[in-house]
């Protein structure tokens, strides 16, 4: 039931936590990767918000098979950062190094990627909580 409860808060999560990092914070350092993106009359939405899901998915079984049960905001926290750094470090170089766009750009869409999963990373920590242990 935790991967359930985890999966769909972290797929809100992420969703929300993009439109605040692209959609607001970042807009304006994002501007030189606009020609690249959708015009918002065709975002599709609804594979979005599936991307979110199944990011929150692969995320929290990666987290529910991996943690030890210990401090749950720790442990999330661990996650977050080593998982953020796993997802958003190789993807700065593959977009600056493959796409015509500002190094500005680039590093704001990896810090928001980073800190985005370090986010979800503590939410699900604490999701799951300490393990119960055997008496």
């Amino acid at each position: 039931m935790k991967l359930v409860i985890s999966t769909i808060v972290t797929a809100i999560l992420f969703f929300l936590l993009g439109w605040l990092f692209y959609g607001v914070i970042f807009t304006g350092h994002l501007s030189s990767m606009q020609h690249l993106m959708r015009p918002d009359a065709d975002l599709k939405m609804w594979s979005i918000a599936l991307g979110c899901l199944f990011q929150g998915l692969m995320l929290s079984v990666i987290y529910m098979r991996t943690y030890k049960g210990e401090s749950p905001i720790k442990e999330g926290f661990i996650f977050g950062i080593l998982t953020g750094f796993l997802l958003a470090l190789p993807y700065v170089f593959y977009v600056w190094g493959s796409y015509q766009v500002r190094y500005r750009a680039v590093i704001a869409d990896g810090v928001g990627m980073g800190i985005r999963i370090l986010i979800v990373g503590i939410v699900i920590g604490l999701i799951f909580g300490k393990k119960k242990t055997a008496a």
